[in-house]
């Protein structure tokens, strides 16, 4: 069963027609695009050529979010791995938390000390 809902509403694979780092994007195309596209029926998917550009994928998600991923010399593997990545991702940003998390309700394990283990193998000696 799938619980809620991918965030991804389109995917674009530009690519370019004759180019060397475009080899695994056209095989990407070729193989895995199709059965992509129908095991995601809620995502629009689409191939742009445009010629003497590396490959990229462009993912626009609901929340209006576009995400731009290179795929420059990636295998036709690596390229479908990217694509469910970018099926995956919620589309927001992310977030770096630079202040530690302080709790009012501490937790009834008590608190993380890394050294903890070091003391419980000298016990044991």
């Amino acid at each position: 069963m799938n619980y809620g809902r991918f965030q991804l509403k389109e995917l674009v694979v530009r690519y370019c027609g004759w180019g060397g780092s475009s080899r695994g994007a056209r095989a990407f195309i070729g193989e895995n695009l199709i059965t992509f596209a129908e095991e995601n029926p809620q995502i629009q998917v689409s191939a742009r050529q445009a010629n003497n550009k590396h490959p990229i994928l462009i993912g626009r998600y609901i929340n209006g979010i576009e995400k731009v991923v290179d795929a420059k010399n990636e295998s036709s593997d690596s390229i479908l791995e990217l694509a469910t990545r970018l099926r995956n991702q919620s589309g927001r940003k992310v977030r770096r938390y630079d202040r530690p998390v302080v709790t009012e309700n501490p937790s009834i394990q008590g608190y993380w000390a890394g050294h903890a283990r070091a003391f419980t193998r000298r016990s044991q000696k």
